[in-house]
């Protein structure tokens, strides 16, 4: 007999067994038979909870989305007002961020490959423009990346020639096409070279804040 548990809690559960089925099957691997099934409970404990597969799968993203929120705004708390002035000051503090950014990727391979079914998976059921989750979890990294990007900048006494938001969106473009990479070659050292080279290509693109 299933043991009766608050609402709140069993929706825990529930999407706690629908993430871990995303995680090592696929978003399309969620369904509410699965769901019932992992969680060990009937099909009509899972309808209970949640209204259909859609509302279910919307969960998933949306919990997927403030993990992956929650492990990168973590090194926003790193120190960057320290260190030497100029390219080289901001190009070893965008080191050291990108580092850090990475080590959340790498920590969990299953996970990042699941905001990628994400993006896949809003297109298709959202179309283009209204991307829908998918745009949630873009504009949350984005916003990431463009906190880095000003401490840094102003830390190091220099600016984006080009303006913050193209070189937000240049990153973001960086960072995404080197972790799919890495996803099918699974090299750690190839990786970062391409990332440093992508923080050497991002510097090459400051200037002096002052104008000189």
């Amino acid at each position: 007999m299933t043991r009766r548990l608050p609402a709140e809690q069993r929706r825990a559960q529930l999407l706690q067994a629908a993430l871990q089925i995303a995680e090592h099957e696929g978003l399309g691997a969620v369904t509410v038979r699965g769901v019932a099934e992992r969680a060990g409970v009937s099909l009509g404990v899972v309808h209970y909870c949640y209204t259909d597969k859609e509302e279910l799968l919307r969960e998933v993203i949306n919990a997927v989305n403030a993990e992956v929120h929650q492990a990168a705004a973590a090194f926003l708390n790193v120190d960057f007002g320290s260190g030497e002035q100029g390219p080289e000051g901001l190009r070893r503090r965008l080191y050291d961020a990108i580092d850090l950014i990475w080590a959340v990727i790498s920590a969990s391979p299953d996970r990042q490959l699941l905001t990628y079914e994400i993006i896949s998976y809003s297109l298709r059921t959202h179309g283009v423009p209204e991307v829908g989750l998918a745009r949630d979890q873009q504009d949350s990294n984005e916003d990431i990346v463009r906190i880095v990007l000003e401490r840094t900048a102003e830390s190091a006494g220099m600016r984006w020639a080009s303006g913050l938001d193209a070189m937000v969106k240049l990153v973001m473009c960086l960072v995404e096409g080197i972790g799919l990479r890495w996803q099918i070659y699974r090299d750690d050292d190839d990786a970062t070279d391409l990332l440093h080279h992508g923080v050497d290509l991002v510097v090459a693109g400051a200037v002096p804040a002052d104008g000189g």
